[in-house]
């Protein structure tokens, strides 16, 4: 069995910042916006996305990275990180998931087939 890994390591507001889209951040994303992905990136691709959807793509990315940001402090980093620099690391995001490639990390590999059981 394989699996997707997609984390990044990205200047956030001055500092390096771990980012990752893994299954249940996406899912929260798709909740918390009402949307299917496919829908939140064909927005995106059109250029409607708003401070809300990206606080939340950036919260849910940096949370399943390990970080601990409340919602407004996501919030407070896209203000000082700036709208356009923050829309960047998003779409690198889901770039990164679009092209994500098969691994085979033997740990991930035992901790999918033990969460399977």
């Amino acid at each position: 069995m394989s699996n997707i890994k997609g984390e990044l390591e990205l200047d956030f507001a001055g500092k390096k910042r771990k980012f990752k889209l893994d299954f249940m951040a996406l899912t929260s994303i798709e909740t918390r916006l009402g949307k299917p992905l496919l829908q939140i990136t064909n927005d995106m691709a059109a250029g409607n996305i708003g401070m809300t959807n990206m606080a939340i793509i950036l919260d849910e990315a940096l949370k399943s990275g390990g970080g601990k940001y409340t919602f407004e402090a996501v919030g407070n980093l896209i203000m000082q990180n700036g709208f356009t620099k923050s829309f960047e690391i998003v779409s690198k995001l889901v770039q990164d998931l679009m092209d994500a490639k098969e691994t085979t990390d033997p740990k991930e590999e035992t901790k999918n087939e033990e969460t399977q059981k």
